[in-house]
């Protein structure tokens, strides 16, 4: 039950991260990746954890244009969880 309330909330989540990507709020968009960095593997997702550790490298080295793609990659691995 708590695995599943996890990918909920992130889902949730994710349309204001995309927003606060948009609207170039990179500190927002680090601290989801911060938090599902540090979580993901908690959770059995290994894969949301790495991808959680490239977006806070990228925004670190001002990158900023390929986080898009992480959150895509982000949202794949929800969807396919959720189903």
């Amino acid at each position: 039950a708590l695995i599943k309330e996890y990918l909920e909330y992130l889902n949730t989540a994710l349309p204001g991260v995309r927003n606060n990507l948009t609207d170039k709020l990179y500190t927002d968009v680090y601290k989801f990746g911060h938090n599902i960095k540090g979580t993901g593997t908690s959770y059995g997702f290994e894969n949301l954890s790495d991808i959680g550790a490239e977006i806070c490298s990228n925004i670190k080295d001002e990158n900023y244009s390929s986080l898009g793609s992480f959150l895509d990659k982000v949202e794949t691995i929800l969807k396919e969880a959720l189903s």
